[in-house]
C-alpha cells in the first residue's frame, strides 16, 4: 500500500520501502489499484522470489518479501482484521509462530488442467489475470515428493491423452516412511490416503481434507491442546471434525468427545482412527453441523465444557453459531485460516455473552497472505 497525494493505492507484489513505477488499472470512490511496471529502488526487505512463475500463477503473494517480515505483515493482519471486522479491542495478542520451513511444506495440492484445441494438457494452478491454468514444472511451496507426481501427472496426460472427469487433479506428498500408491498411470488415486500428527497415523479421504503444512501442524495441534486447558472431567464438542485430528489428541485429556462433519467419507476415516487408538469415549455424527447441533444436542442432558470451531474459510452458520450460544460452553476454541470471517463470528459469540480471551496466529502458509489462527473464547 502506498499513497499517491492523498489516495490510497494498493499494488500487489511490492513491499514498503519499494519505489517503483506503476500504471493505475481501477479508480475507486477512496482508492486506486495499481500494476507495477519498474522496481526503481528495491526496499531491504525486498528479496528475489524463488519460482520462475511468481506473479503470473496465483498461489503465492508474499515470495518477493523476506521471511521475517511476512511475520510482521501477518501479525498487524490479524490485528487489524479483529480490530475492523470483529470490533474487538485488542486481547492477550501471541506472536506468529513461523513455518519450520519456508518453502515445500505443502502435503497436499491440487492441480488444475487445461486442454488446448489440440488437446495438449496445461496443468498448474490459475493465473493473477485472466483465470488461465498457468503451466507449470514444479511448485516451490509443496513437498518435494509432489513435484516428481506432478511430472509423472503431466507425462500421462501427455502420452495417453487420457481425459480426467474433472479439471482438478489433487497430488499428496509421500507419508513419513512410506509412498502414496496410486495406479501406474496416475489417473486413479485411492479412496484413502494416510497422514501423520505428532507421530499417530490417520486414516483421510483422498479428496478430502487434513491440515496442509506437514512440518507445523503438530505446533498446531499443541497451541489447541494449551488453548482447551483440560483437566480430565471435561465433554468436548468438535465440530467441522474431518477425519478425527484434534478429537483423537483431546480425547485422552477428556472425558467424552464428540465430533461433528456434513463429509461422511471424513466421518468414516475418523471412526476408524478412534478405533486405532482405542479410544472408546469418542463419537462420531454425520451429517450438517448445525442440524446435528439442533437435532442431536439440544436435547441431550450432557454438559458441553468446550466446543472446538474449525469451519472451512467461510466460517460457521448463523445456525452453529446460535447453537452453540445455546448450549453455554465454558469455552469455545475456533480455528481458522481466515480471520475475517473469524472475527466476524467471535463478534457475534462475544455479543451472546463470550469475551475473547486470546489468540495465536500460526503460519500455517508461507509465501501467501494467509495465516492460520487459534483463538480461545470464554462465557462471561
Amino acid at each position: 500500500m502506498g499513497r499517491i497525494d492523498d489516495l490510497v493505492v494498493f499494488v500487489p507484489f511490492t513491499v514498503e520501502g519499494d519505489h517503483c513505477e506503476i500504471t493505475i488499472t481501477a479508480v475507486k470512490k477512496n482508492y486506486l489499484k495499481g500494476h507495477l511496471e519498474k522496481i526503481l529502488k528495491p526496499s531491504l526487505l525486498r528479496r528475489a522470489p524463488l519460482c520462475p512463475y511468481y506473479q503470473v500463477c496465483g498461489g503465492c503473494q508474499y515470495q518477493h518479501i523476506d521471511y521475517d517480515h511476512q511475520m510482521t505483515i501477518k501479525q498487524k493482519q490479524v490485528w487489524e482484521t479483529f480490530e475492523r471486522i470483529g470490533k474487538i479491542e485488542a486481547p492477550d495478542f501471541k506472536m506468529v509462530i513461523p513455518s519450520p520451513r519456508e518453502y515445500h511444506y505443502r502435503g497436499k495440492a491440487d492441480f488444475q488442467i487445461q486442454r488446448s484445441k489440440r488437446g495438449n494438457p496445461s496443468v498448474g494452478f490459475i493465473d493473477t489475470a485472466n483465470r488461465m491454468v498457468v503451466d507449470i514444472e514444479r511448485c516451490e511451496i509443496v513437498d518435494e515428493s509432489i513435484n516428481v507426481k506432478l511430472s509423472n501427472l503431466r507425462w500421462n496426460l501427455a502420452v495417453s491423452n487420457a481425459r480426467l472427469t474433472e479439471d482438478r487433479y489433487a497430488l499428496w506428498s509421500d507419508p513419513e516412511g512410506g509412498i502414496t500408491v496410486t495406479d501406474p498411470n496416475n489417473m486413479h488415486p485411492p479412496k484413502y490416503i494416510e497422514r501423520f500428527a505428532k507421530g499417530k497415523r490417520f486414516q483421510v479421504p483422498y479428496r478430502g481434507f487434513f491440515q496442509t503444512n506437514t512440518v507445523l501442524v503438530d505446533n498446531l495441534v499443541d497451541t489447541v491442546l494449551a488453548m482447551c486447558g483440560l483437566d480430565g472431567n471435561e465433554t468436548i464438542l468438535d465440530t467441522y471434525c474431518g477425519s478425527g485430528l484434534f478429537s483423537i489428541f483431546l480425547a485422552p485429556k477428556a472425558k467424552q468427545v464428540f465430533g461433528i462433519d456434513n463429509d461422511g467419507t471424513a466421518i468414516h476415516c475418523a471412526k476408524i482412527n478412534s478405533r486405532n487408538e482405542r479410544l472408546d469415549h469418542v463419537a462420531f455424527y454425520r451429517g450438517d453441523v448445525g442440524a446435528v447441533l439442533k437435532s442431536t444436542f439440544d436435547k441431550i442432558e450432557t454438559t458441553i465444557d468446550c466446543v472446538i470451531l474449525d469451519p472451512p474459510r467461510t466460517g460457521c452458520e448463523k445456525e452453529v453459531l446460535n447453537a452453540v450460544l445455546a448450549l453455554k460452553p465454558q469455552k469455545v476454541v475456533y480455528i481458522s485460516c481466515n480471520p475475517a470471517t473469524q472475527a466476524r463470528d467471535s463478534r457475534y459469540l462475544i455479543d451472546g455473552g463470550f469475551s475473547l480471551k486470546s489468540f495465536q496466529p500460526l503460519d500455517m502458509f508461507p509465501q501467501t497472505r494467509h495465516i492460520e489462527v487459534v483463538a480461545v473464547l470464554e462465557i462471561r
